[in-house]
């Protein structure tokens, strides 16, 4: 069977020692290491937003948007832009890449039946402008 790979958003966690508070901003897939490569690179290209997220620990738990307070307290700065660009440099990158089995025959079938929900839209169409057609020449 086909093996189809997936790539996850790309998340970059720093860890803040002094408050235990792991900050982190997501990203497009593989554009961190092409950020760190070219700075100059436009950050609206590199993540999807300016949301500094964090929470508490090192490992998981329930995230939240930074509030001013902890910002300033880890990054000395509220300034969205200047806390990615120092997340993004100094952050463990951390996404997903998965593999999927793909069944030949379910793939088979999934573009069998898109053809026949096409061809059918079609047809259908095709049906109604007819119609319009037809009562058109009565009036």
């Amino acid at each position: 069977m086909p093996l189809v790979t997936f790539k996850t958003p790309e998340r970059i966690c720093w860890n803040d020692q002094v408050s235990g508070s792991t900050f982190f901003v997501v990203a497009n897939s593989d554009t961190t290491l092409k950020w760190r490569a070219n700075p100059k690179l436009p950050l609206e290209e590199v993540v999807y937003s300016e949301d500094i997220l964090c929470f508490n620990g090192t490992g998981a738990g329930i995230c939240r948007v930074a509030s001013q307070e902890q910002l300033q307290a880890a990054f000395k700065t509220t300034e969205p832009s200047a806390i990615i660009k120092s997340i993004l440099s100094a952050g463990t990158v951390v996404m997903k890449e998965f593999e999927l089995e793909v069944d030949s025959q379910s793939t088979t079938a999934y573009n069998a039946a898109s053809s026949a929900a096409t061809v059918a839209t079609s047809a259908a169409t095709n049906a109604l402008e007819g119609v319009k057609g037809y009562l058109s020449s009565f009036w």
